[in-house]
């Protein structure tokens, strides 16, 4: 297996587990902005989940070929978006980094991110739609490939479930939700399914 096909097939389990495991890391501050260890762990963490999360779209891409026509056409818009929507969020987590590296107290840290969202098309691209559509986009990967045959019904099912529960945790009580951790979980073991619906070892000779 070459180094591309190894980290592709590491992707799909080890971004998802980063997601899960930054969120775990904010639980002892409530969701709060709070500059110190746990928030730099948190966000460090989900840095890394969302880069996976860059390499696992990739491959995603790839398990669709060969098709062509309209099928190809929505894979390629998909993982568009969804590449789009994870530099928004690696952006987002890096400004974070930074402000919780800088601020010296939660007060401190709100007024730099007011400052940092006041810029044009920086809330609604970084920390709004732009940093959501990610989750817009893997259900349709899912679904397409479960279409075209790369991946089982029940892969794309349970990683669509996945992100289903998350905007409906969203929607009610948010961070804290048992929802989300469901979520998370769903969508970690839809994201390792659907690594194994082709061999990932196989994608770096797929075109």
């Amino acid at each position: 297996m070459n180094p591309e096909s190894r980290l592709a097939r590491v992707s799909f389990t080890a971004g998802p587990a980063a997601f899960l495991g930054g969120w775990l890391l904010m639980l002892p501050l409530g969701g709060a902005a709070v500059p110190g260890p746990w928030w730099t762990a948190a966000h460090a963490v989900w840095l890394t989940g969302f880069l996976f999360f860059a390499v696992m779209t990739l491959a995603l891409r790839r398990m669709a070929a060969p098709v062509t026509g309209g099928r190809r056409t929505l894979v390629e818009i998909a993982s568009g978006v969804a590449l789009v929507s994870v530099a928004a969020n690696v952006a987002q987590l890096v400004i974070d980094l930074v402000a919780g590296f800088t601020s010296a107290d939660a007060a401190a840290m709100r007024a730099l991110f007011d400052q940092v969202r006041a810029y044009p098309g920086v809330d609604p691209l970084v920390y709004g739609a732009g940093a959501q559509l990610f989750f817009l986009a893997l259900p349709v990967l899912a679904v397409t490939l479960a279409v075209l045959r790369r991946v089982t019904p029940v892969s794309a099912a349970v990683a669509v479930s996945g992100v289903v529960l998350l905007a409906g945790a969203t929607l009610t009580d948010g961070r804290s939700s048992v929802l989300v951790a469901l979520g998370m979980a769903l969508l970690w073991l839809g994201t390792l399914l659907l690594g194994r619906g082709r061999q990932v070892g196989e994608l770096g000779t797929a075109g």
